[in-house]
């Protein structure tokens, strides 16, 4: 069976084969719903499935940018892109749930009917989780701050070399740990920066597990599996063997 045969096939079972179907017999109960941490890896894995799989993929934190946030918009975004007067909601799909929209209350009830709705961590071991959790949110934001400072350093930016040289300390501290603000405006004019509010680091922010007791209690009670994605060496697998994964719990 060749790859293009498989894809079929994985389709079929999961009934998103529409051909022939009108649009009201395609309930969108089929749609993939990816779940987790922060640094797990959500978009990147939904990116690949989404590529392999040959279906839609729906980021609702870029849906929510446009929506906006507080005053209940969050749980709004949700109930929209889970009803059918969602512009895409006959069309099988990835939903890339991002970091917190899984959090908001009603959102369990919203997705009780829902097969595919898969949570990634990094490990079963809940200790070794937080660990590998920590690490990722440690080099996600510390790669995020070196990058403002090469940019700072390059000069692409409207500030004095006396500013420049005060952000860039200031920025070497909230790498250390002892937390602050950055303002967007602050910002070199580097492509990587592109789509970034700026940093509000708590103190103490790379000793924090970006995940809390609470949060994973939702996350388990809300999926329907779970897939773990780094290997028992302690390596993240790639987004092609996550998929594989994936691939073999769809319904």
């Amino acid at each position: 069976m060749n790859l293009q045969e498989n894809i079929l096939r994985i389709k079929e079972v999961m009934g998103l084969l529409s051909e022939g179907k009108s649009d009201k017999q395609f309930s969108g109960k089929n749609r993939i719903i990816i779940i987790g941490p922060p640094t797990v890896g959500k978009s990147t894995v939904a990116e690949e499935l989404s590529k392999q799989l040959g279906i839609e993929y729906v980021k609702l934190d870029k849906l929510q940018e446009k929506l906006g946030h507080g005053d209940g918009k969050e749980l709004e975004l949700v109930k929209e892109v889970l009803s059918n007067k969602f512009e895409k909601y006959n069309t099988p799909s990835i939903l890339d749930f991002g970091g917190g929209h899984v959090y908001n209350k009603g959102v369990k009830g919203l997705l009780k009917d829902y097969p595919n709705v898969i949570l990634l961590m990094p490990s079963k071991n809940q200790s070794k989780s937080e660990e590998l959790l920590m690490k990722g949110n440690t080099e996600r934001w510390t790669g995020f701050i070196d990058q403002i400072i090469k940019g700072l350093k390059s000069g692409k930016h409207n500030h004095t070399k006396e500013k420049e040289s005060e952000l860039i300390d200031k920025l070497k501290k909230m790498k250390k740990g002892e937390g602050g603000k950055f303002h967007k405006k602050d910002l070199p004019n580097i492509p990587e920066m592109k789509g970034w509010g700026g940093l509000n680091l708590d103190k103490d922010w790379n000793k924090h597990v970006p995940l809390t007791k609470e949060e994973d209690s939702i996350n388990k009670e809300i999926a329907k599996h779970t897939v773990i994605v780094y290997n028992k060496n302690g390596d993240r697998k790639t987004p092609s063997e996550i998929v594989k994964d994936i691939k073999k719990l769809l319904k």
